[in-house]
């Protein structure tokens, strides 16, 4: 009787620790399951979240390309800048008009009539120059005739004529002046 009694109680605790691992088992099972669900919402987080980084990446690289496109762009705007003042200091375009500053804009504006003013200045100059060639072989040569137009007489033929006999000589001539003005 004690081993049937010492049987039972064996029994009854082991029946007593199945129970207590089939209830681990169970709550296990629960836990494992509930799990199951965050597992898969936590999956489908990390998924949105890896697609948002590709989207961002590919924006940065877009960005990023459309940056060194301006920097390029205004590398090439500094550079017709100082193009544009080089033309303007070269026509003499005053920096103001008046008390108000000229913006480059403006003063850009103003380099067809400076342009004019230039030519016609060094035209006046060369043919100075040219005049007073003809004047040191020929100083008692009258030169007032030639501020007028060509001779009423002088046909269009002998005018090319004249001028293509006359081209040389000034090629000479301008080649021999630029020589003098150059440092």
């Amino acid at each position: 009787m004690f081993i049937r009694f010492s049987f039972l109680i064996e029994y009854t605790a082991c029946a007593k620790s199945l129970e207590i691992q089939e209830s681990l088992v169970l709550d296990l099972k629960i836990l494992m399951y509930r799990n199951a669900d965050e597992i898969e919402r936590l999956k489908k987080i990390k998924e949105d979240s890896d697609r948002e980084a590709a989207t961002v990446l590919q924006q940065l690289k877009t960005l990023s390309e459309s940056r060194d496109s301006m920097q390029r762009e205004l590398v090439e705007l500094r550079e017709v800048r100082d193009a544009i003042l080089e033309v303007t200091e070269a026509m003499d375009i005053p920096q103001e008009d008046g008390d108000e500053p000229l913006t480059l804009a403006g003063r850009l504006r103003r380099v067809p009539g400076a342009f004019e003013r230039f030519v016609s200045d060094i035209t006046r100059q060369y043919v100075g120059h040219v005049l007073g060639l003809v004047k040191s072989y020929w100083p008692t040569t009258r030169l007032d005739a030639l501020g007028r137009e060509a001779k009423v007489d002088c046909t269009e033929d002998q005018s090319r004529q004249y001028l293509a006999e006359t081209s040389r000589v000034a090629d000479q001539i301008v080649e021999s002046l630029s020589k003098a003005e150059s440092p």
